[in-house]
């Protein structure tokens, strides 16, 4: 090919990094590895999906490099290398398993001016141990996150008894190998990267499942007018990252008042048709200007897709602060599943990969005609989302908490500021109006559905798993939100997670080591955390079972040992992030307790308690019986038949 053509190859997995002597390097402009547990968990299991329905193959995407001045093969990543190094850990988890390091992959990837980091795949392949434990490190800014990502894969391997069988895993090595491609798109050497990029963040997004399924629900309204109010409450709804009161009436008070009440908290429209006027309203007042428009210029659509990305600024601009749970495909499915009173809890049904099948099969069961299922499923949506926004958490950025943010429960009213209305946020159940304080203290119903809900939360935490939600959404449909009681909605869930315990602890035998369900430990946190009641200990995500006495234990330490029958009873584990995993190493229990006090008290409450008695007593077998003993009639007196609470748990606005 000539020099300035580009050169696409569909490649599998196999071939990518089996591809002669080639090999890839991540530039210094590039960011550091950053896939947390939730991509690559994600990644894992929609490649043994596509194994379990039998696929010819599953399509990884592209992967966008350029040719370096080099001797040798040598590609610089251009877009792509979070995958990249996702699927090198993955190849080389899975040959140390088999006992060895597959020399294809040696140095075959490599970060430029970061040392640390390719040492760290480096040492990740040399040190591979063929038992469970974390590979411990000490982490520094660039090999962290790698160190993590390899420990990630492991516990996900260890803790699905599908992925554990050694036939299993081979059957997924292979199809991983060669079934699993991705187009490796070569640039032309003297391409402006800038220009490039630029390019892609601007004109260069890709049709979505969700376009097609807008698109295709949109063909079934009989006009124009209802197609501009359906792509009208469509793309307010899909900003799942504010709050549906600002971006359905983005700068229209007015219009805010008369579709969400006089305090602008709860959608008081609740038919297509009214909807529909008040959209066409706006339209002849000016003041939704294009947004409502389903086709456009040329010129019209270039500018759109260079504002893609840019904010505009108005007086509404404060919803910044807040990140959504789930993402817009994924809630599409919540609200398919109300809409279709669908029980089933099949992890398919939650499946973001197939929004087109679901929602054409949906539309061809509709009883009615598929116009008016297109009508109602759209008050639906925004229906949901309205309570959505009030009752299920979210992250929350602000100066006063972090970073990393913080759970947040709160529902959207109406303040005034200098005169002027403005939107304002309060705890779900503070029980006040617009003149309680805004970030105040969070009153004790909220709380508490934030701890459960933040539980739930760090549990399920692929989108198809996170049932809990359908199931919120379905029951607050069924009332006035303004007369939701709090403790319904805390008896809601906790009768959700108590099945997922019993269906998971409780069965013909007690599960034992890494089969324990992650439920079970969270849950047990949760329960541990209302028996405290003053903790201000906060979940996050956990996915790394912690013998507490280890399976190798370090045998330069002394202390009390376990018996083999009891290193794997629930009393010896705790779950903890894969860094405090790896901190924690092959140390025995008291130098664990001593050692590492301020991360056990992150990371766990029965890790702390673990901790407490070790401190006092020694960790021992009678110490893990006892524990566990005590862990399990803790269980079962929640899951046991409770009388029915008094109306002093109740939360009303």
């Amino acid at each position: 090919m000539g020099v300035n053509r580009l050169e696409p190859k569909l490649l599998t997995v196999g071939d990518l990094f089996g591809d002669g002597e080639a090999v890839y390097t991540v530039p210094v402009y590039q960011r550091n590895y950053a896939w947390r547990a939730e991509q690559i968990e994600q990644l894992i299991s929609d490649i043994q999906d596509a194994i379990v329905d039998g696929e010819d193959g599953y399509f990884l995407g592209n992967l966008i490099v350029t040719r370096r001045k080099s001797p040798t093969t040598d590609y610089e990543v251009i877009d792509g290398q979070q995958r990249l190094t996702t699927l090198y850990l993955l190849l080389t988890m899975l040959a140390g398993t088999r006992g060895g390091f597959d020399k294809s992959l040696q140095d075959r990837l490599r970060y430029e001016s970061r040392p640390r980091a390719t040492e760290a795949l480096r040492r990740i392949a040399a040190e591979m141990p063929r038992r469970s434990a974390s590979i411990p490190h000490t982490p520094t800014s660039d090999d962290a996150a790698i160190h993590a990502g390899f420990n990630v894969i492991r516990q996900f391997f260890n803790q699905h008894p599908e992925l554990r069988d050694e036939a299993t895993r081979a059957d997924f090595e292979k199809f991983l190998r060669s079934k699993v491609t991705l187009v490796r798109a070569c640039l032309p050497p003297k391409t402006d990267l800038n220009r490039y990029f630029e390019i892609m963040n601007t004109r260069g997004q890709q049709l979505q499942q969700v376009d097609i399924v807008k698109a295709r629900l949109m063909s079934h309204l009989p006009n124009e007018a209802e197609r501009a109010c359906f792509a009208w409450i469509w793309d307010a709804c899909a900003d799942m990252e504010s709050y549906v009161q600002m971006s359905l009436t983005r700068g229209e008070v007015r219009l805010r008042g008369e579709l969400f009440g006089e305090d602008w908290s709860w959608l008081v429209v609740r038919k297509f048709k009214t909807l529909l006027e008040h959209h066409q309203s706006a339209e002849t007042d000016g003041t939704n200007g294009t947004r409502g428009k389903t086709s456009t210029s040329l010129d019209e659509a270039l500018t759109r897709y260079a504002a893609i990305g840019t904010s505009t600024t108005n007086v509404d601009v404060d919803n910044v602060r807040f990140r959504s749970t789930i993402e817009f495909p994924a809630f599409l499915l919540h609200v398919l599943k109300v809409v279709n009173d669908d029980e089933e809890e099949e992890e398919g049904h939650l499946d973001d990969k197939r929004l087109i099948k679901r929602f054409d099969e949906s539309v061809r069961a509709a009883t009615s005609s598929r116009a008016r299922w297109v009508r109602e499923f759209a008050v639906s949506l925004l229906n949901c989302r309205n309570l959505f926004d009030a009752f299920v958490l979210k992250r929350q950025y602000t100066a006063t908490n972090g970073d990393d943010g913080d759970w947040s429960l709160q529902r959207l009213l109406k303040r005034k500021s200098r005169g002027r209305p403005t939107p304002g946020y309060v705890n779900s159940f503070s029980g006040v109006g617009a003149d309680v304080e805004e970030d105040g203290d969070v009153d004790p119903t909220t709380s508490e559905l934030l701890l459960l809900q933040s539980m739930l939360r760090v549990t399920y935490t692929s989108p198809r798993t996170m049932h809990w939600i359908t199931q919120l959404l379905k029951f607050l449909g069924g009332s006035e939100p303004s007369a939701v009681g709090g403790s319904e909605v805390v008896d809601l869930l906790r009768r959700h997670a108590r099945d997922k315990v019993k269906e998971a602890f409780f069965g013909d035998e007690q599960p034992v080591g890494f089969n324990v369900s992650r439920v079970v430990f969270t849950y047990l946190d949760y329960l541990l955390l209302t028996d405290q009641r003053n903790s201000e200990f906060r979940f996050s995500f956990r996915n790394s079972i912690e013998h507490f006495y280890p399976q190798h234990p370090d045998e330069q330490q002394s202390g009390a040992k376990v018996s083999a029958e009891c290193i794997d009873l629930l009393g010896n584990l705790a779950l903890v992030s894969v860094s405090a995993n790896a901190k924690f190493s092959n140390s025995l229990p008291k130098a664990k307790a001593e050692n590492f006090r301020l991360s056990i008290e992150l990371q766990s409450p029965k890790l702390q308690l673990m901790a407490a008695v070790t401190r006092e007593h020694g960790w021992g077998g009678a110490q893990v019986r006892a524990h566990h003993e005590a862990m399990v009639e803790r269980l079962l007196s929640d899951i046991r038949p409770t009388p029915r609470r008094g109306a002093s748990r109740d939360g009303h606005r």
